[in-house]
């Protein structure tokens, strides 16, 4: 069974975006991989900061 998934959308300078697919193709990544891995980061991160207030 696969998980349900959502779109997310945004805009980021463009050289981040070029630097980000050059990165994910040098990785044999891909792009929903790598932003699904950047973003449950950045939840742990915000998490870690909360519990320290």
């Amino acid at each position: 069974m696969t998980e349900e998934t959502r779109e997310v959308r945004g805009r980021i300078p463009k050289q981040l975006k070029i630097s980000f697919e050059i990165a994910c193709a040098r990785l044999e990544l891909t792009q929903t991989a790598a932003l699904e891995e950047a973003i449950k980061d950045w939840l742990k991160k915000q998490e870690s900061l909360a519990n320290q207030e």
